[in-house]
């Protein structure tokens, strides 16, 4: 019997196959249990699954299943992907004694990949997805800051977007039209002053908007304070 670790599925032999089965069997048959009972119940449903997973994988291991794989890749990609899947699901219900001293912690084991290659191929996938996500994120090209606060509720808001020809400069707008953009002392229209609105790097333009959106609130603040003072007078 080969002690080599199993890493992939194409590492499953028969000899796995029925040395895990034998040891669930033995488990199972072991057993004395009340007929009727939970357990009984339980266990005999496990007497019924663990032969019916033996038997599918066996019937992969067949010499008819395995030339045909040889000669079919699709037939190859189907027969590797039933192993994978049934061999995970047996030692699944074998896993509840991983603690048993004759477990096999070497050969039972799940497995994730049909071989080498095709653990590579994920790989250069997940590479691909992760340094696509990263180039997504590093792309914000827009923040929406919520303008101040009338009323317990947002009124307007501040866009700080990118300038698309430079990734390095950011421009703080006044409303989602975007019409109006922050010079560093007013608020100008560009198309009357035909100067670019993208000025600040993206810090200082994000830093800029919250102080906008939220000068309104101090200055509601004061309003009703002042309120409140002239209703004591009165």
């Amino acid at each position: 019997m080969a002690t080599e670790p199993v890493r992939y599925a194409v590492d499953i032999t028969q000899d796995d196959v029925d040395a895990i089965t034998d040891f669930l069997l033995d488990l199972l048959n072991s057993q004395s249990l009340r007929v009727g009972t939970e357990e009984y119940r339980t266990n005999a449903a496990l007497r019924t699954i663990v032969p019916g997973f033996a038997g599918s994988l066996r019937h992969e291991f067949g010499a008819d299943v395995v030339a045909a794989a040889q000669e079919d890749p699709l037939k190859g990609l189907r027969r590797i992907q039933n192993i994978s899947t049934t061999w995970n699901d047996l030692v699944a219900v074998a896993s509840h004694w991983g603690d048993n001293e004759a477990f096999d912690t070497t050969r039972w084991r799940r497995v994730r990949f049909y071989d080498a290659e095709n653990e590579e191929q994920f790989r250069q996938w997940e590479a691909e997805e992760k340094a696509s996500a990263a180039e997504t994120a590093a792309f914000v090209s827009e923040y929406r800051v919520p303008g101040p606060r009338r009323g317990g509720q947002a009124v307007g808001e501040f866009v700080v977007a990118r300038d698309p020809d430079n990734p390095e400069q950011w421009a703080v707008f006044e409303g989602s039209a975007q019409s109006r953009h922050w010079d560093g002392s007013a608020w100008q229209h560009a198309r009357f002053t035909g100067t670019s609105p993208y000025m600040f790097g993206r810090a200082t333009a994000l830093a800029v908007a919250h102080q906008h959106a939220g000068r309104d609130d101090e200055m509601e603040s004061a309003v009703a304070e002042d309120d409140n003072a002239s209703a004591g007078l009165a």
